[in-house]
């Protein structure tokens, strides 16, 4: 099963708890479409284009460049925002009377197309299609949470919250995406080896907050190491502790449903394994349906009793107590809690099979259904896909 060949494959569409205004008020939204453009690059090119400040600009969510989106932002009236690009447009959609922020987004309609399938995946796929329509899908977190996750799963965040400052820091120092450019990961790679030469290491740190770090290293050594952290920005601080979260999360519920009873099966994620289903018993659907969990956190809610231990269990063996989540050394950010669905079920589900006509003799799958906020539709797919495997990839 092949998604995302081509942009038009993978249709998202945000959808929000209130239709913008048409009265003018402090804040104008707009609709953002691209294709070919992940959100921050696309907000990027058009704020310097209309030389709008881009820290003006508020949008729910990033999404990535192998799809045909449109989100929703919103930015002070003062400004003129809309423009036309290759790849994406941004147009006046309404008014609002404050900025928006995630609590205002429903969800997301979804239009996606697999691909490349032979007999047997598809009828294995619209079986399991039929399956997630009354059971749902086992609500993980996707690896689209995990961008910044070292190869041997090793969080950043985690590297704080056990004041391992000097080994955080050479981690932002040398981590490099696994999809970055050769020249670049060479380039990150460099900075390992010549770690603690600070003035050898200039040449390969262009960016200003990198300089930066290296002149307070320069005159502190490695105790500069926290420092040098409270310098980065509030934004990409949440993006780290999202992901470690978003991790113990995932974690959590796949230990929990290990000794369940049900027809599970494992799903690969960049941070590990977890176990999705094909179907489960009555009475632990029952109980997953109604079931939320709560991200990590120091003002985290209780646990339900039958998963506090698992959670507790997952701490100790990371070597992590949940009182040092609460970070004073590096205040820009925290640990937000709140709740997810155990397990969800996509709303208004349809397919339809045909003929592949990007891959001739093959079967496509045509899908339209609707997701609340904060469900994964790639983790959907996973769960069809089951033996199969997903796997992404476009043209050329």
């Amino acid at each position: 099963m092949r998604i995302k060949h081509i942009p038009e494959d993978f249709f998202l569409r945000e959808v929000l708890h209130f239709a913008p205004g048409k009265k003018e008020t402090p804040w104008r939204v707009y609709l953002l479409e691209k294709k070919g453009w992940n959100t921050l690059d696309a907000l990027k090119k058009a704020a310097r284009e209309k030389k709008v400040p881009l820290g003006e600009i508020r949008s729910l969510g990033k999404k990535d460049r192998h799809a045909h989106t449109v989100q929703h932002l919103s930015i002070p009236v003062k400004y003129d925002l809309s423009f036309e690009g290759e790849g994406f447009s941004l147009r006046p959609a309404g008014y609002t009377t404050v900025p928006l922020e995630p609590s205002v987004l429903k969800g997301s309609l979804f239009s996606l197309k697999l691909r490349d399938m032979g007999t047997a995946e598809a009828d294995h796929v619209e079986k399991r299609m039929e399956e997630i329509s009354k059971q749902g899908f086992a609500n993980y977190l996707d690896d689209q949470r995990f961008g910044n996750v070292g190869a041997k799963g090793e969080f950043l965040a985690e590297m704080l919250i056990k004041r391992r400052f000097t080994e955080a820091l050479r981690k932002y120092f040398t981590f490099c995406h696994p999809e970055a450019p050769t020249w670049l990961k060479k380039r990150h790679a460099q900075r390992g080896e010549k770690w603690g030469r600070w003035a050898e290491m200039k040449p390969l740190c262009p960016e200003p907050l990198l300089q930066k770090m290296l002149a307070l290293l320069e005159k502190r050594g490695e105790k500069g190491a926290r420092d040098c952290l409270a310098l980065l920005p509030a934004e990409e601080l949440g993006m780290y502790f999202s992901a470690y979260s978003g991790y113990l999360w995932n974690e959590t519920l796949s230990r929990f449903l290990a000794d369940k009873p049900g027809d599970f099966f494992s799903v690969p994620l960049k941070t590990g394994p977890v176990l999705q289903y094909r179907t489960l018993p009555t009475e632990l659907f029952t109980r997953l349906e109604g079931l939320t969990l709560p991200t990590v956190g120091p003002d985290m809610p209780p646990l339900p009793p039958e998963i506090a231990p698992v959670f507790s269990g997952l701490l100790a063996e990371r070597g992590v107590r949940l009182s040092k989540f609460r970070l004073r050394e590096v205040e820009k950010a925290s640990f937000s809690s709140f709740s997810r669905n155990c397990l969800m079920i996509p709303q208004g589900l349809k397919w339809k099979r045909e003929e592949d006509d990007l891959f001739p003799g093959k079967t496509a799958l045509s899908l339209d259904f609707f997701l609340p906020r904060g469900s994964y539709a790639t983790m959907m797919l996973k769960s069809a896909a089951g033996k199969f495997k997903a796997r992404g990839g476009s043209r050329g």
